[in-house]
């Protein structure tokens, strides 16, 4: 039970929904043309490529330093001890570099994807180019999510299981984001000569059965595992 807790989770920290929001909002602000489709296929791919290589390798850093010794991590900082025991205080200041960039870049999406999906469900101008008076909700809208979650923060919430519990709620969702994006990404009515191919087709509606799947079990696993705490 508790494995399977763990792999949901993980499915759904890969895609989660407010992610595909941002995405597409910024498409829209940076005037995206067809000319750009091959080089945002390649980032995708890469970049998906990439932080999978980087999620095994934290995870099995973890299972060979941690397990040992049986620590138990319960914040984010633990993540430090693995470049620490190799590379020493170089590779601290490296780790914690590369935390702040990391946990900044998620901050600024995540405060960005709500205000985006707020402002174009109501019909509200909306747009980071936009100066503050030309977007007044919508820039209130992201700095209201910052100062949200600093509240949260100072009022002793664990982030560890904050994200857990966000993380394993949106997979129960992301069949519902991912089924509309496979529809559309299919329709030659709308995407043309960039509509899914067969290939690609099976490939969606594979994964969109697996994360079905996933998105079902998640919360039975979520009760019967205590929260991934077995």
């Amino acid at each position: 039970m508790l494995y399977f807790y763990f792999v949901v989770s993980f499915m759904s920290s890969i895609m989660l929904p407010y992610e595909m929001y941002f995405y597409a909002s910024g498409g829209i602000e940076d005037r995206w043309k067809p000319a750009d489709v091959a080089i945002n296929r390649t980032i995708v791919i890469i970049g998906f490529a990439l932080g999978g290589f980087v999620a095994a390798a934290l995870v099995m850093n973890g299972a060979q330093l941690y397990q040992p010794h049986h620590i138990d991590p319960q914040l984010p900082g633990t993540a430090t001890f693995g470049p620490l025991q190799t590379f020493g205080a170089t590779g601290l200041r490296l780790a914690l570099i590369g935390m702040f960039f990391a946990f900044a870049g998620a901050g600024i999406e995540t405060a960005f994807s709500a205000a985006y999906g707020t402002a174009q469900f109501f019909g509200w101008p909306w747009g980071k180019y936009r100066k503050p008076a030309g977007a007044p909700r919508f820039t209130l809208g992201w700095v209201a999510m910052f100062v949200a979650s600093g509240i949260i923060m100072l009022a002793g919430v664990d982030p560890v299981a904050l994200v857990e519990y966000a993380i394993v709620f949106s997979v129960v969702i992301l069949p519902f984001s991912y089924f509309s994006v496979l529809r559309t990404a299919s329709d030659r009515r709308h995407m043309g000569p960039f509509a899914n191919g067969p290939i690609a087709r099976v490939l969606g509606w594979f994964y969109l059965a697996l994360i079905t799947v996933a998105g079902l079990a998640a919360i039975p696993l979520l009760i019967a595992t205590h929260g991934g705490k077995g």
